[in-house]
């Protein structure tokens, strides 16, 4: 008898197990008895994130939007634990409107993460908060526009009791960052003349020209690099189309063009997991030789680049940054932020080719 009122003691003593709580970047409290074990995610690059935070982040993930992933991408992310990757249920939703509560009820997450698009499908958050499943509305992949770009990854590092790796990776793209957009600053209040940049997005997969427009993060890397796009001020949304006439008379001084696997088959720029540098700086090559391009200064002085349109934001901000100032950071290396980032946060590191430029490069006249 003693010996059971002791025990009883000293359950009673235990503190009770503490709640996580975090406020939401929609101003959401969410609150979870313990860090969450059967997660939800919205965005196909929630997974990258979590590999940032988790050494096997398929082991928390009972569900999963992995819309317009190519198969390599998925099947690294399957390596780190293929039977875990599989008991994931694999969704394909491409939009609010198709994202349905009971489909993920069905699932039994303890907690459903939903990017700022898929925010607005309010009747099936209604519906998963009546049935007791938290809904947390996050940005994970860092935002470099932000005054904390990292808010939503250091947010969802809390929720699975991760809070100090958050942290961690949160400082390590925050130095990155302001090591770039300080030095812009001062180059800018100098009233120094910006190069213009043609910034195509999924280049190569149409005629001469698309180009970003202001607002999107891809094109805003571009002004905190301190460039200026070419199509900024006739670019309304996502992207818009510019003539080849309009881009000849521009003349931009640099090209960027985004790629992807997921234009491969229509003759556009191969970047991306598995992919060869060789077969790379081909389509490169491919791309900048199209009527419009080819007649610019970016192709005669070979400033001519290509980065992977999924890749890391920050080593994204970095290349660009090197592209068009050269000389400011000569300092910078790409390839090294992005050694120290695998060895020290990713749970098994993509390989492939991120980036590309020509094979030789002239300065610029």
């Amino acid at each position: 008898m003693v010996a059971v009122w002791l025990i009883g003691m000293m359950l009673v003593a235990l503190p009770a197990s503490a709640a996580i709580e975090i406020t939401d970047q929609a101003g959401r409290t969410v609150q979870l008895a313990q860090p969450a074990q059967r997660i939800f995610f919205s965005a196909p690059g929630d997974f990258t994130i979590m590999a940032m935070l988790e050494e096997n982040p398929a082991r928390r993930i009972v569900a999963w939007n992995r819309w317009r992933l190519d198969k390599h991408t998925l099947n690294h992310w399957r390596s780190i634990d293929p039977d875990a990757f599989d008991r994931i249920n694999q969704m394909v939703i491409d939009g609010p409107q198709n994202l349905n509560a009971e489909m993920l009820i069905a699932s039994q997450p303890d907690l459903v993460v939903l990017d700022h698009y898929f925010k607005s499908a309010t009747q099936t958050i209604s519906r998963l908060e009546q049935a007791g499943i938290p809904v947390a509305i996050l940005d994970l992949e860092a935002d470099l526009r932000r005054p904390n770009p990292t808010e939503g990854l250091e947010k969802m590092a809390v929720l699975i009791g991760r809070e100090q790796r958050g942290r961690e990776v949160g400082q390590f793209i925050r130095e990155h960052v302001e090591r770039i957009t300080s030095r812009i600053a001062a180059l800018k209040k100098r009233q120094a003349t910006l190069p213009t940049v043609l910034m195509e997005p999924h280049a190569g997969s149409g005629p001469c020209c698309t180009s970003v427009g202001s607002g999107v993060l891809m094109g805003d890397l571009i002004l905190m690099a301190g460039g200026k796009l070419i199509g900024n001020d006739i670019v309304e949304g996502l992207s818009g189309q510019l003539s080849a006439e309009f881009v000849i008379s521009s003349d931009p001084e640099i090209y960027i063009g985004t790629g992807g696997r997921h234009i491969e088959s229509r003759g556009g720029l191969l970047l991306g997991p598995g992919v060869d540098l060789d077969a790379s700086r081909a389509s490169l090559e491919r791309v900048t030789q199209r009527v419009g391009v080819a007649q610019t200064r970016a192709v005669r002085n070979k400033r001519t680049y290509g980065i992977w349109h999924s890749g890391y934001p920050i080593i994204n901000l970095e290349l660009v940054a090197t592209w068009i100032h050269p000389e400011l950071f000569s300092d910078v290396d790409p390839a090294a932020t992005l050694a120290e980032l695998n060895r020290r946060f990713m749970a098994r590191p993509l390989t492939g080719t991120f980036w590309v430029t020509p094979t030789t490069e002239k300065k610029p006249r």
